[in-house]
């Protein structure tokens, strides 16, 4: 006589709430890429898929999740879903809200009839998508018809969008309260494993300490561009322009970064590091819905790839108009359905972003099909941004310009102080943003709290950040959910340790380890980090030799190096 074993209700419980994450995410990954990529579709509609999995944001599961995580905090993939659980719970109760504010932002206009502006075949522009408007912050060399755009822009999202930010940040946080959470720092640094006060100090601090460099190169670009006084005149319209429009040498350098080589230079490098992106990446531009369905939904739902793991990165770099300017991943299944989306023009900006969003699909390409979800996708981003600046940073790499890229030695200094200058103003813009968000959130629960003087203390903190006039409206449309800002933040300093690791135990000494690029056997150690998924910032760093993802200490050097 044989007993049925009956099965343990909280494993059932939880491999069936990880199938729902895992599913719902294609399902939102491919509305998103049908959406603001494809152009296939005219809206996102996230209710719709929230709808197809209630478990996800029923009160119920986030409860039941909550006594397990409870139970056994220690335990990374409950506290990853328990996280993400919540996280859609409240997504879901707002979601009505969020459409209609990411739908109206989608499709919000810019009158630009009186400006000037001209499209390439000549034609005078009237309006502007407010999604296309920092396309053309770059290019637009009179300073006053910059602001005047930069404030139509900041203007149309106050008049149109801000309220309605401002209710969804009121809203979700009372939630988080109520559900018990009433500490939004306490709750995100413990969830996250960001020491986010720590993280605040360190901003501070580094801003600091590069204040005086900072000032001297930024002030005189700044003046070579503008010819006017960058204490005096400079504001955050400006800072597309002076850091991404051309010069005479920018421009020479830029023209050697056309559109049609983005693609072979990336599988040129990759390759040499036994990445085979040339087999795992493929170009794609599909003609209507039932193109896509058979060639991407079909074969990842339906594979057949003889029992070898389906790697494949979709690379969508048509540039379609209405699609999202703003270069991104998203991984619907891994290893194989990761959307890379880029819309390039050509130039280091566009090659840097998609080697950026490289290092992104090739770490998630590179995962262990064997791992849970929770393992390979959630988390939050710190590690694979990592990643991501790795081969963004290539663009730093005097050996790699010089080797691979093409450029002169002279080419490459000019291309490399520049960009050094570039990283140096976002490095301490996202240390200001995280002294920001720290004190927007501090207390945001309790009785008393008001927003009223928040944007003043934003126009302050980042204006001091980065040298540029902030204006103080502007921070509802700076400040991402969830303390995002942290995974940016922390990121730099780990990619930072990992570049310094690769090029002491890869590189040449004799070349300061830069050629580390082209030796298979980092490709080799890279590949072993990107199968174990997304691990945590500080089993990274451990892994690596440092023991503190939030180490400046090696950025610091690559910087003083590079400047």
């Amino acid at each position: 006589m044989s007993i049925a074993t009956e099965a343990n209700p909280d494993k059932v419980f939880l491999e069936a709430l990880e199938q729902a994450f895992e599913d719902s995410n294609k399902d939102f990954a491919r509305a998103y890429y049908l959406f603001a990529t494809a152009k296939l579709s005219e809206t996102y509609n996230s209710q719709e898929i929230y709808a197809r999995y209630p478990v996800l944001s029923q009160e119920d599961t986030f409860r039941q999740l909550k006594v397990l995580y409870d139970r056994n905090p220690a335990d990374e993939e409950t506290k990853r879903m328990f996280t993400s659980v919540l996280e859609t719970y409240i997504g879901a109760q707002v979601a009505e809200l969020s459409d209609e504010f990411q739908n109206l932002k989608n499709k919000l206009t810019i009158d630009v009839a009186d400006m000037g502006l001209k499209q390439p075949n000549g034609e005078t522009l009237t309006q502007l998508l407010y999604e296309d408007v920092t396309e053309w912050l770059k290019k637009i060399s009179e300073k006053p018809i910059r602001q005047t755009l930069y404030d139509r822009m900041a203007q149309a999202y106050t008049e149109n969008l801000s309220q309605r930010y401002i209710d969804l940040f009121q809203i979700q946080n009372k939630m988080l309260a109520n559900l018990g959470y009433p500490d939004v720092i306490g709750f995100y640094a413990k969830t996250s494993g960001h020491h986010l006060r720590k993280l605040g100090e360190n901003g501070k601090k580094l801003v600091e300490e590069t204040q005086e460099k900072y000032h001297q190169r930024m002030s005189a670009l700044y003046e070579a561009k503008t010819g006017l006084n960058f204490d005096e005149t400079a504001t955050r319209a400006d800072i597309l322009y002076v850091l991404h429009s051309e010069s005479e040498e920018t421009k020479a350098i830029d023209q050697r970064f056309p559109q049609s080589k983005l693609v072979p230079l990336a599988r040129q490098t990759f390759d040499g590091l036994g990445l085979s992106f040339s087999e795992v990446a493929t170009e794609v531009d599909f003609a209507d819905v039932q193109t896509y369905q058979r060639e991407v939904v079909d074969k990842t739902d339906h594979p057949t790839h003889n029992g070898m793991p389906l790697r494949r990165i979709l690379l969508d770099i048509t540039n379609r108009e209405g699609k999202r300017s703003r270069a991104y991943v998203y991984p619907a299944a891994v290893p194989s359905e990761i959307y890379l989306s880029v819309k390039p023009e050509g130039g280091l900006d566009d090659y840097s972003a998609f080697f950026h969003e490289s290092g992104h699909a090739l770490h998630f390409a590179y995962e262990n099909p064997e791992l849970s979800y929770a393992r390979a996708l959630m988390g939050n981003n710190t590690t694979t941004e990592t990643y991501a600046y790795l081969f963004q940073n290539l663009f730093l790499n005097r050996h790699w310009l010089r080797h691979m890229a093409g450029l002169s030695e002279s080419e490459a200094r000019l291309a490399v102080q520049q960009r050094a200058l570039e990283d140096l103003y976002m490095l301490r813009r996202y240390a200001s943003k995280m002294q920001f968000e720290l004190h927007l959130f501090e207390g945001v629960n309790e009785p008393g709290y008001s927003l009223e003087d928040k944007g003043e203390i934003y126009a302050k903190i980042l204006t001091q950040g980065a040298g540029f006039r902030y204006d103080p409206e502007g921070w509802t449309r700076d400040v991402d959910a969830g303390f995002y800002v942290a995974d940016y933040f922390t990121a730099w300093s780990l990619e930072a340790q990992l570049r310094e690791y690769l090029c002491s135990h890869f590189g040449k000494p004799e070349v300061q380890g830069e050629d580390w690029y082209l030796n298979p056997e980092a490709g080799k150690f890279l590949k072993a980090l990107w199968a174990d998924g997304n691990i945590a910032q500080q089993d990274l760093s451990a892994r690596i030799g440092y023991n503190d993802p939030t180490d400046v200490g090696p950025l610091l050097r690559l910087m003083a190096h590079n400047l």
